[in-house]
């Protein structure tokens, strides 16, 4: 494990604080360089959301510097209280903050990092003529995929030497607590469940995961569906669901919730359908962590967590017959359910555990302060 000679100071600035995977990751990255030793500070530019008690539960109460809508007003805001806190490195969490961390790190003279948690082409269709800032003026840049990654070198927008990949992980013993193995009761008395967790969103696709289940249910009765979370494209995939003759008894919206674990342990398999705008899919390592076998498309690194045929499935994007043949087999194999569903818990176990991220974040550290000439930083850290 990495340590550090004397605590390194450092500044983690997000977008929000939603309900979602980025945020999720953002706690553990607190969390994980806490423990390590370092002094760390959250920055916010939302304030009164979902993950901000957790990180008052750590300790990191995090500072609002959303106070007003102008940006100017807001990098005014980050330079204020960064003056007095004088990190050593100051990093986004979210794409749409880099150019806050890059130029606050420039005025103060520190490590800037910029970050990327989805896919390049929806970076731009995001944050439009602004992208190029966000990617480029950052010290260095860290995606969670290797995707995200491939894109950005074939891009040519910043030199490779600058992009750095710290993958998503999970706290697989806070889930196993919020979520014990033995499950007491399901959403259906009877049948086997798959599970679709997402932001409501069209990049989710959930369009694939009703067409999937209506063809599936043809074939296999009982197979059930239900959908946990919610955002701007719920109405119209209600319509849908309503549409495939899918409600009231196939298909369940359960609507955002904070007991995602819990559910998951209930649930036989899980179902992820996204286009390629995806990084690093968390709600893949959480159901993984549940044991469940995890049928997806190639979104992101989706198609390189997954893995096919050993952990579950990984199914062409459009391919809708072909997730539905692979809900069909599931369903009608408990045997194979948990012969998958256990190697996944495996490979989570192996690669993607939160004990791995101290060494991943201060190694990728030690790296850019070598690289970029940030002698006082490297200084602060050994082996």
């Amino acid at each position: 494990m990495t340590d550090l000679r004397t605590d390194l100071r450092i500044a983690l600035v997000a977008g929000t604080l939603a309900q979602g995977g980025a945020e999720k990751q953002l706690v553990y990255m607190a969390q994980a360089l806490k423990q390590a030793g370092a002094d760390v500070r959250v920055y916010s530019l939302t304030r009164d959301e979902f993950y901000q008690n957790a990180l008052q539960t750590l300790g990191l109460a995090p500072e609002w510097i959303g106070q007003f809508t102008n940006p100017l007003l807001r990098l005014g805001t980050l330079i204020s209280r960064l003056r007095h806190f004088q990190p050593h490195i100051i990093q986004s969490t979210h794409s749409y903050a880099n150019l806050y961390v890059s130029l606050t790190g420039r005025l103060l003279g520190t490590l800037s990092i910029g970050a990327l948690r989805c896919s390049l082409r929806y970076s731009y269709e995001d944050t439009g003529n602004w992208n190029r800032l966000l990617m480029t003026t950052p010290t260095a840049l860290i995606a969670n995929s290797q995707s995200a990654i491939h894109e950005l070198i074939a891009s040519s927008l910043i030199e490779p030497e600058r992009l750095y990949l710290v993958p998503n992980v999970i706290d697989i013993p806070a889930f196993d607590i919020t979520a014990p193995p033995v499950v007491s009761e399901k959403y259906q008395p009877e049948g086997v469940t798959a599970v679709f967790v997402a932001r409501l969103v069209g990049f989710k696709r959930l369009d694939r995961f009703l067409r999937a289940l209506s063809i599936a249910y043809q074939r296999e009765p009982s197979l059930k569906g239900v959908v946990v979370g919610d955002g701007s494209e719920r109405h119209a995939m209600e319509a849908l669901a309503a549409e495939l003759n899918l409600l009231p008894n196939v298909v369940t919206f359960l609507g955002q919730r904070s007991d995602v674990p819990m559910l998951l342990r209930q649930a036989d398999l899980q179902v992820l359908t996204s286009d390629g705008d995806e990084g690093f899919p968390n709600a893949i390592l959480e159901a993984m962590t549940a044991s469940l076998p995890v049928i997806t498309t190639p979104a992101g690194d989706a198609g390189f967590v997954v893995q096919d045929g050993l952990t579950g499935y990984v199914v062409p994007f459009d391919d809708v017959e072909g997730i539905a043949d692979r809900m069909v087999r599931l369903a009608k194999s408990r045997d194979l359910c948990r012969q998958l569903g256990q190697a996944g818990r495996q490979r989570v176990e192996q690669l993607y555990s939160f004990e791995g991220l101290t060494d991943s974040l201060l190694g990728t550290y030690r790296t850019i302060a070598k690289r970029q000439g940030y002698p006082y930083i490297l200084g602060m850290l050994s082996r």
